[in-house]
């Protein structure tokens, strides 16, 4: 491939990812972004875990953003701004980042991803219920698109 995706990406994110997502060619377009995570464990002590590569699916459609991480099973989330009766989800975007964080109504289980606009650098955190207790994981790192 060119540099034509890595090129409207770095576009659209310092744009905003503004009025060129809301028209109907480019409303519903996936892009794949790859990044090089390090993860902590706060509640234990602080651990780290191994710096770990992930693909993140990102798209825009409206006023909406949605994240998909399908592996590894520890970072694998689906965060977005919706909001349903299950899940309480919320748009973190502004001029700095891109993002969105999602609560699970019931359980509280939270999972929140940014996205540096300059950078491109990822930011969150995903909680996982382990042993009747939540614990939560802390990630960031470098980003780029294929």
């Amino acid at each position: 491939m060119g540099s034509y995706p890595l090129l409207l990406l770095r576009t659209l994110l310092a744009w905003g990812f503004s009025w060129a997502l809301l028209t109907s060619k480019l409303q519903a377009q996936t892009y794949l972004v790859h990044c090089d995570i390090d993860g902590v464990v706060p509640v234990l002590n602080n651990k780290a875990i191994k710096t770990t590569s992930i693909e993140m699916e990102v798209q825009v459609i409206g006023k909406n953003i949605y994240f998909l991480v399908k592996e590894p099973k520890i970072y694998a989330m689906r965060v977005n701004s919706i909001e349903t009766e299950k899940f309480l989800g919320t748009n973190l975007s502004d001029e700095q980042r891109i993002g969105a964080r999602i609560k699970d109504r019931a359980l509280g289980l939270q999972s929140e991803i940014t996205l540096n606009r300059k950078t491109a650098a990822v930011r969150g955190f995903h909680d996982l219920e382990l042993k009747k207790s939540v614990v939560r994981i802390n990630f960031e790192g470098p980003c780029t698109v294929p």
